[in-house]
């Protein structure tokens, strides 16, 4: 009996930890400030995607300092996250006049980015959604240098230590 209560507790415990890794911010898509410290990159607005000629972009720090570029302008801020609740303020930016429709990108991202938006994560996606407009991100760089496979090869690993040039 002892052997089946202690096999349950353990297979709990392994689903609970492998669960914790499915979305960035948490296990239920909640938002926190270490999981939204990264760059990220805009991809979808109100489900459609983007095809802008310069990628928008949203770069937060661990001390929720932001900036990034917003289709025409670089902007850079203060974020806040309180409830799920996701704001960038005060926001400034620089003021260069570009297309129609790469200004009409940028207000619809600033208008989102600085009025308090709901926040959700999934994966290694940052869904900002508040009544006029929902902003779909992708993390970039997910994948950290170190986990890369071919720098752990005992090949690759032999040539660097001996200081040969690949």
């Amino acid at each position: 009996m002892k052997k089946h209560v202690l096999m349950a507790v353990m297979l709990a415990a392994g689903v609970t930890a492998c669960s914790n890794g499915q979305y960035a911010g948490g296990d239920n898509g909640s938002v926190t400030s270490s999981g939204v410290a990264q760059q990220w990159q805009l991809t979808m607005v109100d489900q459609q995607a983007i095809s802008a000629e310069g990628t928008p972009t949203l770069t937060i720090n661990k001390d929720m300092g932001v900036s990034g570029f917003s289709g025409c302008n670089r902007y850079f801020g203060n974020a806040e996250l309180k409830s799920h609740r996701f704001k960038v303020a005060p926001m400034a930016s620089t003021k260069m006049a570009c297309s129609s429709s790469a200004m009409e990108l940028e207000q619809t991202m600033s208008q989102v980015l600085s009025q308090w938006s709901e926040a959700t994560m999934r994966g290694n996606s940052l869904m900002l959604s508040n009544e006029a407009h929902t902003l779909m991100f992708t993390a970039v760089n997910t994948q950290k240098p170190d986990d890369d496979p071919l720098l752990k090869s005992p090949a690759v690993s032999d040539r660097f230590n001996k200081g040969e040039e690949y």
